[in-house]
């Protein structure tokens, strides 16, 4: 983990490395991270709703973008919710970042309404209506998923509402024994919309 509030070490430009935030493994990998922000397109005073923050790394880059850039993360487990919140006082600002303990299966906490929405897993048909309706025109929104239930729901979402669908596969270069070759990382199926 590395402690940058103010991004004077590591910039501004999403895509962190995962070595510099707390996770438990399951943290939205920093080629995909990068390519959800470029959709996501933080701009100067917005406010981002990650829900299933996890670690909160989407968060985190949304607000390193701008000082003014703020995100409320939403995560139903305490040890993830922990790891956000150190994850934000680490690389954020004070105040930039709020993570929320609550379960999404039982609805939307009182939030005030987001420019954009990332959901990074575990999404669901009323999870989405209920984002789609909080946002207003122009607002911006990012599904991934890596499972087949997530597929086929952001193909449902993207063949009734439009927006881009794609599928994205990254491989690093991994030791095979003396010599190396690719290791691919699940691929991430993407969906983004704009209202």
């Amino acid at each position: 983990m590395t402690d940058d509030p103010d991004t004077s070490l590591l910039g501004r430009t999403p895509g962190l490395d995962e070595e510099h935030f707390v996770h438990d493994g399951l943290i939205t990998k920093h080629p995909v991270r990068a390519m959800a922000l470029a959709v996501l397109r933080p701009l100067p005073g917005q406010l981002l709703w990650d829900l299933g923050t996890g670690a909160g790394s989407v968060a985190v880059e949304w607000c390193r973008t701008d000082p003014s850039c703020r995100a409320i993360g939403v995560e139903r487990r305490a040890d993830r919710a922990a790891n956000a919140r150190a994850n934000a006082r680490a690389l954020t600002l004070p105040g930039q970042f709020e993570v929320i303990d609550a379960d999404l299966a039982e609805g939307l906490p009182e939030m005030e309404a987001p420019d954009a929405v990332f959901i990074g897993g575990g999404a669901t048909r009323e999870l989405a209506e209920a984002c789609r309706q909080v946002l207003a025109p122009g607002g911006r929104f990012v599904i991934h998923g890596v499972t087949i239930e997530a597929e086929s729901l952001l193909a449902e979402l993207h063949a009734e509402w439009g927006g881009e669908l794609m599928r994205v596969g990254v491989e690093t270069a991994d030791h095979i024994g003396r010599l190396h070759g690719w290791k691919p990382a699940r691929t991430v199926i993407g969906w983004s919309w704009t209202k």
